[in-house]
């Protein structure tokens, strides 16, 4: 089609378009590309308005480079593309659409919960297709709107309201420092709108696509770039414009897919607990984030007889190191684990299980999930675990404390879980691949290397392949 003038938003030259106007059609479009250090977004509209009682047609464009957004929501260049006819705007969208993601462009649609560019009509609208669980958290904030909120007065220990505050502020630190967004009472914001279920899943596919190339043992660099690329236009990071920067951004190591991983996995915590509480409005933040884990968390006095043995059993069970100081102790229960906790199975044992700082509201609100990639202290392992894809817990505190990191104020978590591990099938060797304990066996048990026993395990591990086999009891807060 020929080529139709673009004029400047705002343009006193241009045709006359009224303020008051229908958006028929939308779509916020994204791409980055680590070759040609792109980071550019495209929003683009069709508009329908009405000039002196008859029907006017507009394309409306916004556009320029994401990373600009962050500083200045209003960046970028907005400009409108009139027509006479809905069929010839309708014409001028399709084209602009069909070029920008084109395999030449490389544009992607985002599926948006609430939009952050485009028109100030369009902005804090959907835009893309949207999964079924954003669907109903909108269709249920619409609902809300013009409720009275519901106030109530706090009623959790002291302790435990620090505990909430540090482990959403550590976990929403982590987030927001890898990934182009920050945490609203909405959801996952970054500079073009509120990230959806659907989107964060594109990204998880991606990812995927990429491991199955790591796997095959491909070199192939340019073909890693692309789907880095690909996986940055879906979920955005925070990259930098340095060509040093943009080679380390690409996703090609075992440690490069754990991290993008846990930040996936981390993004659908944040948005679980946001969803689940961001519908009852309180007087105390920390209470809707408490009641968003699901968790019952009670903090044990020092003196108490239970606070001493968690304690004990904690510095005592330390091998190797001695440098394990217990600060506090939590109680913990999940309704649901103690619910379908097969208690039947025998052999049950109280073991430890160590995570970074960032993973404890994700923990504690959907537990300990089974793994899909495992990077252990430094050492790369495959795509399960040493004993395969399995949860894995220790006996002794402080190989479980290497697990984990500090936050801010320099201590850190490990749980407790009563673990029921049954008839234990040893192994003196590594052996990938497990998804289930041998015929007759309940669990697997790594055996430590030590005097007159000859093993490739350096410590106990013991790996259960059933969540229902374990449940969280207490959560420990220390310094090493």
């Amino acid at each position: 089609m020929a080529s139709v003038k673009a004029w400047k938003y705002g343009d006193p030259a241009a045709p006359e378009f009224s303020n008051d106007f229908e958006i028929l059609k939308k779509a916020v479009l994204q791409v980055t590309d680590i070759k040609t250090n792109h980071n550019k977004y495209y929003g683009i509209e069709l508009h329908k308005g009405t000039v002196k009682g008859k029907p006017t047609y507009r394309v409306f464009t916004h556009y320029g480079r994401t990373d600009d957004l962050e500083t200045n929501p209003d960046a970028g260049q907005k400009e409108c593309r009139h027509a006479v006819t809905e069929g010839e705007a309708s014409a001028i969208y399709q084209v602009i659409y069909a070029e920008k993601t084109s395999p030449k462009k490389g544009y992607k649609e985002l599926a948006l919960a609430s939009s952050k560019i485009g028109s100030q009509k369009a902005r804090g609208t959907s835009s893309g297709e949207l999964d079924r669980k954003t669907v109903q958290k909108l269709a249920e904030q619409n609902a809300a709107r013009g409720v009275a909120p519901v106030v109530k007065k706090t009623n959790l220990h002291p302790q435990v309201q620090n505990l909430i505050g540090y482990i959403y502020a550590e976990a929403t630190e982590a987030l927001t420092s890898t990934v182009q967004a920050k945490i609203t009472a909405q959801g996952i914001e970054t500079p073009l709108g509120i990230l959806t279920l659907g989107q964060i899943e594109k990204g998880e596919e991606i990812l995927q696509d990429l491991y199955t190339l790591f796997k095959k043992g491909s070199s192939n660099r340019s073909k890693m770039e692309d789907l880095s690329s690909q996986f940055y236009t879906c979920i955005p990071h925070r990259i930098g414009r340095s060509r040093a920067a943009l080679d380390s951004a690409v996703i090609a190591t075992l440690d490069d897919f754990n991290t993008k991983q846990e930040t996936l996995q981390l993004m659908k915590d944040m948005l679980q607990v946001n969803g689940d509480g961001g519908g009852v409005l309180y007087d105390s933040q920390v209470d809707a984030k408490y009641d968003a884990l699901k968790c019952h968390v009670n903090t044990l006095d020092a003196g108490t007889d239970e606070y001493k043995r968690v304690a004990d059993h904690v510095i005592k069970s330390q091998l190797k190191t001695k440098t394990i100081k217990v600060l506090n102790v939590y109680t913990l229960r999940r309704d649901n684990e103690h619910q379908v906790f097969t208690g039947e199975i025998a052999n049950q044992r109280l073991l430890f299980h160590g995570s970074r700082i960032k993973n404890w509201v994700g923990i504690l609100s959907r537990g300990i999930l089974l793994p899909k990639i495992v990077v252990s202290l430094g050492v790369n392992r495959t795509d399960a675990g040493w004993l395969g894809n399995g949860i894995y817990f220790g006996d002794a505190s402080c190989t479980s404390a290497g697990y984990t990191s500090p936050g801010k104020p320099g201590t850190r978590f490990m749980a407790l879980a009563n673990v029921a591990l049954g008839k234990m099938k040893d192994y003196t060797k590594i052996t990938y691949g497990i998804t289930a304990p041998p015929d007759g066996y309940h669990s697997c048990h790594g055996v430590r290397a030590k005097p007159g026993v000859t093993s490739q395990f350096a410590d106990d591990e013991y790996v259960i392949y059933d969540s229902r086999q374990q449940r969280l009891d207490y959560l420990v807060e220390f310094k090493m």
